[in-house]
């Protein structure tokens, strides 16, 4: 099946099945092959296939019960990740420049091989590589065990992450590993008992004892503010239009890319990136791709090492914002390097929504009635 297909599919059952129950059994992760306690639709979300804020308008629409409050929380979780990373792209930056690491190479090679000595977490490792997807409880658990259990850096685990997983974006992967770590509400590290491996693993896990080790975490940069996102907007501004495939939802996009004559899609390969991808990540990537040109005349991808081959003659052109991370790390390199003019185009439910994610989640949270009313407005 189509992956937009499937997408859509998999989003209309969980509204339509699964969602007054999301919040009585999002924790529980019954394994591999039985996902009925979650939506499945971070894959299609971090790649815009499914838009935050259209999944919101139509569970608005659809409930006026709180059964759906907790789903509607963690999509603004995830929009608040977004936001809090795009006020502070220095974290990405010094993520992406640090490989100084001191650790146990023996372990870390047993750990990304499934061969350490604890079963459930080779039994993560494992699932992580066949499936591409990990339940949200099940990462936190794995990078609390990689961290306080096993002593491997934080950052190792992150790349870990973002090799396998199919929803592998900046944002809501670096920040959670973060979070588990203690540096993103500092001094709050998660740690997880045998009671809770137990419990939500259906005891499908039961250990007498987790080691932890005692580790306190603290940032060796400063992460200041910037505002330099917000002067962004969806205007269009050239003939010529770029975009990524983290960002791919059709019904949004369509009638802006019919704005330009030509219309480019990038898809990085592993000799762009800094990270290296898995070969099923990037062919997920590319299954989205092609499924999106195919609903557009105008659009092609382009083989990122013959940009500025095709661009040769063009000195200014627009981009969908592909939000801090790789993609725009290369667009950025690119823009210095062929002295282009690449203006960023940033929706605006974004750009509303971004502004209050300057500190913890629970001041962003106070402010989601104003978000609401804004993107029911203008959705």
């Amino acid at each position: 099946m189509p992956l937009i297909l499937d997408a859509q599919k998999k989003w209309d059952d969980f509204l339509e099945n699964k969602i007054t129950n999301y919040e009585k059994l999002r924790n529980f992760d019954y394994g591999p092959t039985n996902k009925s306690s979650v939506s499945k639709l971070s894959p299609y979300i971090s790649h815009r296939v499914l838009l935050e804020y259209e999944l919101l308008d139509e569970v608005k629409k659809k409930y006026h019960s709180q059964k759906i409050n907790k789903f509607v929380e963690e999509i603004y979780w995830r929009i608040y990740w977004q936001g809090w990373m795009e006020n502070r792209p220095k974290v990405w930056c010094n993520f992406i420049s640090e490989n100084n690491y001191e650790y146990d190479i023996e372990t870390y090679e047993k750990a990304i091989n499934g061969n350490s000595e604890l079963g459930f977490f080779n039994s993560w490792v494992n699932e992580l590589k066949t499936y591409n997807y990990l339940h949200n409880h099940t990462r936190m658990w794995f990078a609390s065990t990689w961290i306080f259990n096993l002593g491997l850096p934080w950052q190792l685990g992150a790349s870990f992450f973002f090799k396998h997983l199919y929803d592998g974006d900046a944002a809501s992967n670096l920040l959670s590993w973060r979070w588990v770590a203690g540096l993103q509400t500092k001094g709050k590290q998660y740690r997880f008992s045998p009671a809770n491996l137990r419990k939500f693993s259906n005891n499908r896990f039961n250990v007498e004892k987790i080691s932890n080790r005692q580790i306190f975490l603290e940032d060796k940069n400063q992460i200041p503010l910037d505002d330099e996102i917000y002067k962004s907007n969806m205007e269009p501004k050239s003939e010529t239009l770029i975009l990524f495939e983290n960002d791919l939802h059709v019904s949004t996009l369509e009638n802006i890319l019919r704005n330009y004559k030509s219309v480019f899609i990038i898809l990085l390969s592993n000799d762009q990136r800094k990270i290296k991808l898995s070969e099923a990540v990037l062919s997920f990537k590319q299954q989205i791709v092609l499924e999106f040109i195919k609903q557009f005349d105008n659009v092609t991808q382009i083989d990122p090492l013959k940009l500025n081959e095709t661009l040769v003659a063009i000195d200014q052109l627009d981009m969908i914002y592909p939000g801090v991370g790789e993609n725009n790390d290369f667009i950025n390199s690119f823009k210095k390097l062929n002295n282009k003019v690449i203006f960023n185009l940033v929706r605006d439910q974004d750009l509303f929504a971004w502004k209050f994610a300057k500190k913890g989640f629970f001041k962003f949270k106070e402010n989601i009635p104003k978000i609401n009313q804004y993107v029911f407005q203008n959705y």
